[in-house]
């Protein structure tokens, strides 16, 4: 079962960078309040009949109920049921349905009959001669239905794959072909084998062709509910040569998805240095500010607007020795202010360092911040021993060499660097100029995370969350990226979001999933912009909004994000037409696009994007 509950999370305390241990964070626990969202089915495959015996409904429940359980539901799957237990099992299903946030499922394939206009499913077991004794024998459709209405279940779906031929010979005069048409309940889908009065087909191979294609279709990722049997509908239709035509009466009021489009959880990652967006320049400017300033505060307020800039780290340096400067020294007469401390000539090329990097004019600048950055670690500074190692990491001002960029993270994680210990941890985890080694990975991402590194946190959580190297705990996953994600760490952010969409590892959050991937997407995380407009496009945890999911695809687009150039590119289909639409509109506005805004990425829309694309 994947369980889902929503409802708000928020921290009562404020945290420091510096925390008091992994051991302490693991141990913690959050409460509050909860609805649950559950997604429950009852999958049903009748065949052995003691007359007219059928080849394929266990083959179908069995194949529907994978495909159930492959997308979240907890699934309880009955074979040759007889009427007892397939009440009993009806009202379980309706008693957990019951006040609750819940997505319930019925599931039928067998012999069914329609008398005097009402619909029965029919029992293995059942004994039945005249049309008259099947209201007594068999199980209403009807009272089935509203047993699953009553519950008051957010949404209830019926899927009969039933009344593929007479099962009662005898009494053919007085029963009616196929089966009557159903009005469905508020908030429920009723889909149907084939039409109201047609007999559907049992097929020759191990399936019948509806639930051949049902399966098919139910695992798709971002396809709606109502897509996913229109799709159902064509396989049919072209299986059986137009003899078979699914039908479906629906009155849903929300959107549902089988899977809905989810990304994947950000592997560790150490992250590009150089660069200039709008991002950086505000960061820049918001640095020039402070420089020079002794004031805690306005210190701390920078690290945490910018976690993850290139100044913060030269922030907390500057903390660090405020922190430890005495009350009484160097006091300015004038206004009782104490003076800066001294800066070392190390610390004074570091800061030249950061501000060329910031700036990012070239490579002739990349290398001179790393030479400058070189003099500073020969001068003892681990934060420019760090920084050093980036370089060589990703081949900015130096050429590109891993074994050097690991030497550079060890100096600086012997003096107790946090981040280079994190640094150091992920090339050990994927064995980039070193020998791969999960169990020296997770040492020092624990002893990063103990120091309050964000990016320790958020590694060793994606460690628990994929159970890399240390037994799965996806609620110590979370638990690490909360405390990540409070810090300003976009990654843990992101995939902090991604759990609470899915309901891993805790309640499922929408609100909660929306507010960090805003959070991520204002500090510029392609991803979190991906996925934030895959719940506007959907109108999951926010209103459908298709304008803001075309704004975000597009800036998760023109960061340069991989996912999204696949979804504008190849792949439209899975965005709804609002959204295609905005997105042409948004690039006529920019002149990029002369075309017709019809909601298909065409030949002409493509070219657009590379011009926009060229343009950004």
């Amino acid at each position: 079962m994947v369980g889902f509950t929503t409802g708000a999370r928020r921290s009562a305390a404020r945290r420091r960078v510096a925390l008091a241990g992994v051991a302490l964070l693991l141990a913690l626990g959050h409460s509050s309040r909860v609805w649950a969202e559950q997604r429950l089915a009852l999958v049903v495959g009748n065949a052995g009949y003691a007359a007219n015996r059928l080849a394929n409904p266990s083959n179908d429940a069995e194949l529907i109920a994978r495909a159930l359980a492959a997308t979240g539901f907890e699934v309880v799957k009955l074979i040759d049921a007889d009427q007892a237990a397939l009440k009993r099992a009806v009202l379980e299903l309706a008693r957990r349905l019951r006040g609750s946030d819940s997505v319930g499922l019925f599931y039928y394939a067998g012999h069914a009959a329609q008398v005097d206009g009402e619909n029965y499913l029919i029992p293995v077991g059942a004994d039945i001669k005249e049309a008259a004794e099947v209201p007594i024998a068999a199980v209403s459709l009807a009272e089935l239905l509203k047993a699953m209405e009553r519950s008051e279940s957010q949404l209830t779906i019926a899927i009969l794959d039933a009344c593929r031929d007479n099962p009662f010979p005898s009494a053919t005069r007085s029963l009616t072909r196929g089966l009557a048409p159903v009005k469905a309940p508020t908030g429920t889908l009723i889909a149907f084998a084939t039409g109201p009065g047609e007999v559907a087909l049992d097929g020759d191979g191990a399936n019948s062709p509806y639930s051949a294609a049902l399966a098919t279709h139910i695992p798709e990722i971002g396809i709606p509910l109502e897509e996913v049997f229109r799709r159902t509908r064509r396989r049919v239709l072209t299986a059986t040569a137009n003899r078979q035509t699914p039908w479906e009466h629906s009155s849903l009021t929300a959107e549902f998805y089988f899977r809905p489009k989810t990304a994947e959880p950000e592997r560790t990652a150490r992250g590009p240095l150089g660069g200039v967006s709008e991002l950086r320049l505000a960061e820049l400017a918001a640095w020039e500010a402070i420089k020079d300033s002794t004031d805690i505060e306005a210190l701390r307020r920078h690290v945490g607007a910018y976690p993850d800039g290139v100044f913060a780290e030269l922030a907390l340096i500057r903390i660090g020795k405020l922190e430890r400067q005495p009350t009484t020294w160097g006091r300015i007469l004038t206004g009782g202010v104490p003076a800066a401390p001294a800066r070392s000539a190390a610390e004074s090329a570091f800061e030249r360092a950061v501000k060329l990097e910031a700036e990012a004019n070239g490579p002739a600048t990349l290398a001179e911040a790393a030479a400058l950055y070189r003099q500073a670690a020969d001068g003892g500074l681990a934060a420019a021993m760090h920084r050093l190692g980036r370089l060589y990491d990703q081949g900015l001002g130096v050429s590109r060499d891993l074994a050097e960029a690991a030497r550079w993270y060890r100096r600086a994680a012997e003096l107790d660097h946090a981040a280079a210990m994190a640094a150091l941890g992920t090339m050990h985890e994927y064995g980039e100029g070193v020998g791969r080694d999960l169990a020296e990975a997770l040492r020092l991402y624990r002893l990063a995370a103990d120091r309050g590194d964000p990016h320790g946190l958020t590694s060793l959580g994606y460690l628990y969350a994929e159970g890399k190297g240390v037994t799965r705990d996806v609620a110590a996953a979370r638990r690490l990226y909360a405390t990540a994600a409070e810090l300003g760490h976009t990654r843990a952010m992101y995939n902090l979001a991604l759990l609470c969409i899915r309901g891993q590892g805790g309640p499922r959050d929408l609100a909660e999933a929306v507010r960090l991937l805003g959070s991520a997407s204002d500090k510029g995380h392609a991803g979190a912009m991906r996925e934030l407009a895959f719940l506007y496009d959907e109108g999951r945890g926010v209103g459908r909004n298709p304008v803001l999911a075309a704004e975000l695809l597009l800036k998760a687009f023109q960061a340069g994000h991989k996912e999204a150039a696949l979804d504008l590119r190849s792949r439209s289909q899975s965005w709804s037409y609002a959204t295609r639409r905005e997105v042409q509109r948004r690039l006529a506005g920019g002149g990029f696009y002369k075309g017709l805004v019809h909601g298909f990425i065409d030949r002409k829309t493509r070219e657009a994007l590379d011009r926009f694309a060229a343009q950004n």
